[in-house]
């Protein structure tokens, strides 16, 4: 299973229980992902640990990478941490955390006023500060309290010690699931978690995985395999088409109480493979029609997986180019991030009609170009079939734009033979 994970991420120290101690452990995925862009919600990472070669699988919102993560809330220490509105802060000796509502300095100190719910508001002073913990600029999870949110790596700060530490693992001991956390002392501690946290055993979730999975897809019985670890759901096998994969998958991921899926269903296709430049016509065809809500949309095709980054405009249905793409023929994967851009203003969608019937009007054969209306302009993008069309749209565009910042993105598609 390892050999399908082959790009490193970063680098933690984590508890081994092979080793029985606190380990370095480099965290590696399937393909590349930025820390810094952030790891998508539902990523399998395998961390193995430097010393024994053991590993276990762990998922991207179970992992603390310095960004926020998925719903987890952090709180800053009065005397640690920058602050800024609606910051969640933690005083020693309250019993919760307070919303900040007010903030500011006078020369000498910060006056902080937190929000304790309801009606219960109270100041806080403290000297202005040039230094902050900066290896938690979010904050902390509080322990004990938040021991069942935490997650690998996270800071915490332990509220009845008064000590700050770091997840270092979880693990299993006589059926119950631990947190495991290292103080700033070198202590370590083993938190029993909350029975709303605990785990359903493997092998409960193991027979509930098969009579479901087997009971909606029958014909299938022969060629998936099926694993739980940890509460992690491993599908294994092979299906005709892509859309087979994703359904299973889709259906799996649905079902309660475990962590995660992992994917190894590979896609076994029936009669002439489909070749990569097929793969990319097909897509393309998709994501730039005239109706398509995508702009900017960067699509490759490689050993039968397609890969599409585009924007779309706030308010859009991506779903329906989710799933035509998921049909095209002779796909085996594919891989689909879309950002989301704000909504342009009624003038620039004015605009925006107003080019695009004046582009209509070209004598362009075989052109296909559209006109998006965005927050800072207009965008013009598309195929043209020789030098000399796109030459006359890029004229015609700044004769009648003037006044606007337009973007062109306008390629030269000779794929017909034409000069």
């Amino acid at each position: 299973m390892l050999r399908s994970w082959t790009y490193k991420l970063i680098e933690k120290r984590f508890y081994c229980a092979e080793c029985g101690a606190i380990s370095p452990h480099s965290i590696f995925s399937r393909e590349p992902f930025s820390l810094h862009a952030g790891v998508p919600f539902g990523v399998p990472l395998v961390c193995q640990c430097k010393n024994c070669q053991s590993f276990f699988v762990a998922f991207s919102q179970e992992v603390y990478f310095g960004t926020y993560p998925f719903n987890a809330e952090y709180a800053k220490l009065l005397s640690q941490n920058r602050l800024a509105p609606n910051d969640w802060v933690y005083v020693d000796g309250k019993a919760r955390p307070g919303r900040i509502s007010a903030l500011y300095a006078t020369q000498n100190e910060e006056v902080i006023e937190l929000d304790f719910g309801g009606t219960s508001r109270e100041k806080f002073t403290r000297p202005v500060m040039t230094t902050f913990n900066e290896r938690a600029p979010l904050g902390f999870k509080l322990l004990p309290a938040q021991a069942g949110v935490a997650l690998y790596g996270d800071p915490v700060y332990h509220v009845l010690r008064k000590m700050m530490g770091f997840v270092v693992g979880f693990v299993s001991d006589k059926g119950k699931e631990k947190l495991v956390v290292q103080l700033e002392s070198g202590k370590v501690l083993f938190i029993t978690l909350a029975d709303e946290f605990q785990l359903v055993p493997d092998d409960i979730l193991l027979s509930r995985l098969r009579e479901s999975v087997l009971g909606r897809f029958p014909q299938m019985e022969s060629t998936l395999r099926l694993n739980v670890v940890h509460s992690v759901a491993y599908v294994y096998g092979s299906v005709a088409t892509f859309p087979e994969k994703n359904e299973v998958l889709q259906f799996v991921k649905r079902m309660p109480d475990f962590r995660g899926v992992v994917d190894l269903i590979s896609v076994q296709l029936v009669g002439e493979p489909v070749s990569d430049a097929e793969l990319l016509h097909a897509a393309k065809q998709i994501v730039e029609r005239e109706d398509s809500p995508l702009f900017m949309s960067e699509v490759s095709a490689e050993n039968g997986c397609v890969t599409l980054n585009a924007y779309f405009t706030s308010g859009s249905d991506v779903q329906k180019i989710k799933t035509e793409l998921s049909h095209i023929k002779g796909l085996q994967n594919i891989k689909i991030t879309f950002e989301e851009a704000p909504p342009p203003s009624p003038q620039m969608r004015h605009m925006a009609e107003v080019l695009r019937a004046k582009i209509s009007r070209i004598p362009a054969h075989n052109a296909h170009l559209r006109v998006i209306p965005t927050e800072e302009g207009l965008l013009v993008e598309g195929s043209v079939r020789n030098f000399l069309q796109k030459s006359f749209v890029n004229l015609l565009i700044s004769r009648n734009t003037k006044d606007v910042y337009v973007q062109t993105h306008i390629r030269v598609d000779n794929s017909q033979g034409e000069i």
